[in-house]
């Protein structure tokens, strides 16, 4: 398992990124990692289920594109991110967020409200091993959330090993061993080691949805595109 990069590390490179990020992502198109972004981010949207006045969070928020969508539903947005480059590219794409510098790993901000309903993310989590998704995800979950709320983390992501190791094989150029690309069967054991329901849809090609709605009462992703229970979408 690979190990999460110093705080310092990750900034810098960040900030070195930020000003090409979003033409990478553009220009990425048929190709790994960011070939069907969009769509990853849409879908994380769509479960979510945002209505005006909703509280969000959105965790690595970088450029404010995913963010920027839940501003449209008239949502009250936060967004956290460790890089000065980023947050400042956010603000001026999206001038309604309200934003904080800060590794989110090293502890909750004080600036962010203490709850939020939905918590949010997108092509952030892979920077962190299985054990510090699962860890975050946890303490999100039992601390962070609103009654009701949910978590939806939008990522590049793989059902299985097998289908990791071919995607790795197809993509060596591309590849890079120093992130932990989720796989989802192994995401879902360990989180239920923690006492989580992790649910998956996959966005083909290389991107999927992670949802976790604390409380019993949640299922799978259905057909229909909704995740939810009794109390009926996230």
């Amino acid at each position: 398992m690979t190990e999460v990069r110093p705080c310092a590390d990750r900034r810098e490179f960040f900030d070195r990124w930020a000003a090409d990020y979003d033409l990478t992502v553009e220009s990425g198109a048929g190709a790994f990692p960011f070939d069907g972004y969009q769509e990853v981010l849409e879908r994380v949207v769509a479960l979510a289920a945002p209505t005006r006045g909703m509280s969000v969070l959105d965790i690595g928020v970088g450029t404010g594109a995913l963010a920027s969508l839940f501003l449209d539903h008239g949502c009250e947005v936060w967004g956290v991110d460790l890089s000065a480059s980023m947050i400042a590219l956010a603000r001026a794409r999206a001038s309604g967020l309200s934003l904080v510098r800060a590794d989110i790993l090293a502890g909750w901000p004080v600036e962010l409200p203490a709850r939020f309903d939905r918590i949010v993310s997108a092509y952030t989590f892979h920077e962190f091993d299985l054990a510090t998704k699962v860890k975050l995800l946890d303490e999100l979950a039992r601390r962070h959330l609103s009654e009701g709320g949910g978590i939806l983390i939008g990522d590049i992501a793989f059902r299985d090993r097998r289908a990791r190791d071919a995607a790795s094989r197809v993509w060596r150029d591309a590849w890079d061993d120093g992130e932990s690309y989720w796989v989802a069967d192994e995401a879902s054991e360990a989180a239920r080691g923690q006492g989580l329901t992790l649910h998956f849809e996959r966005v083909p090609p290389w991107g999927g949805v992670f949802a976790l709605c604390p409380g019993s009462a949640v299922r799978d992703v259905d057909d229909a595109g909704a995740v939810g229970g009794r109390g009926g979408r996230i």
